[in-house]
């Protein structure tokens, strides 16, 4: 959503500073575990057809579907060698074309988690270092053929990094800072009419709090069901507490889709995340998400915090 981003904080190039690439053979050793790579840790999760609080253990149902949100500061992972070393010469040569320092930065943070997430997925069977990817028909970014065919969904925005990543299931993610300044303009542009007239007699905080819930919702959305910025913002419909799907693409196949919000704290900056998946094999199961977030050093716990919207 650059379109509505103000003066976002910019976070020091690493390249300036000479980062080298590195090839296959230091990526082989650099994926051993070390002090310097940051510690991530399971955090909340929850089954999809239950409520918001978390499940223990032995309260589990009998998974079938996992969805994994994976969280970091663009920081942390930046001042992480052994994880800038997991991404290959292909990532690097797609990395340094984005023009804008910070948004490289978390861009970069983005792909980090990606590899984890998808070898973790695989039991870590596959290491980090040997995905590779592709584009569909559609442009939509795949796993390239020939590795195991694993859904995900990448957003970042300069100080966070944010991935979600499914064997079985489509997703959709997108994550937005809430500190930010909107114009009833942009918000008329994107919002449905009922939408507009749902905002209505909220105080401007207010309103910008509630755009910022529907736009993430469309774009984890759109990017769910490979579409983008194709369908156009304003015939998508929300109705929020809870967050339905009232219009969207006539096209969609399966099982209706579910959403998920949750909030992210970093260096005193707030941010809104929706989730957004699908089951397109219309087969009964069971789904648990659960978030994987980077620890922080204080307090040793995920800054992250499911919306109860």
């Amino acid at each position: 959503m650059s379109a509505i981003r103000r003066g976002a904080p910019r976070i020091a190039d690493i390249f300036a500073k000479g980062e080298p690439r590195h090839g296959a053979r230091q990526r082989a050793s650099s994926e051993r575990r070390s002090s310097a790579r940051p510690n991530f840790i399971d955090g909340w999760r929850k089954p999809l057809d239950a409520g918001f609080a978390p499940i223990s253990q032995a309260m589990a149902p009998c998974v079938k579907n996992r969805i994994e949100i994976w969280v970091a500061s663009t920081d942390c992972l930046l001042r992480s060698k052994s994880c800038l070393q997991l991404l290959t010469d292909k990532d690097w040569a797609s990395l340094v074309r984005v023009q804008d320092p910070a948004n490289r930065n978390s861009a970069i943070s983005a792909r980090v988690l990606l590899r984890l997430g998808l070898s973790r997925a695989t039991n870590r069977r596959i290491a980090p270092a040997q995905w590779d990817f592709s584009v569909n028909g559609q442009q939509r970014p795949i796993v390239a053929n020939g590795l195991p065919q694993i859904h995900y969904s990448v957003s970042h925005i300069d100080r966070l990094a944010v991935v979600a990543i499914s064997p079985n299931l489509n997703v959709g993610i997108d994550v937005e800072s809430v500190d930010q300044n909107v114009t009833e303009n942009v918000m008329a542009e994107f919002c449905h009419l009922d939408e507009q007239r749902s905002l209505r007699g909220l105080t401007h905080s207010q309103k910008i709090r509630e755009f910022i819930r529907l736009w993430t919702l469309k774009e984890a959305y759109t990017k769910m069901i490979g579409i983008g910025h194709s369908l156009d913002f304003k015939t998508i419909k929300f109705m929020l507490d809870p967050v339905t799907l009232v219009s969207g693409d006539d096209h969609r196949t399966g099982a209706l889709p579910q959403f998920e919000n949750f909030y992210v704290s970093v260096n005193h900056g707030l941010f809104h995340a929706s989730l957004a998946t699908q089951d397109s094999t219309r087969i009964k199961s069971s789904t648990e998400v659960q978030i994987i977030s980077l620890a922080e050093a204080s307090t040793g716990l995920p800054p992250v915090v499911p919306s109860c919207t």
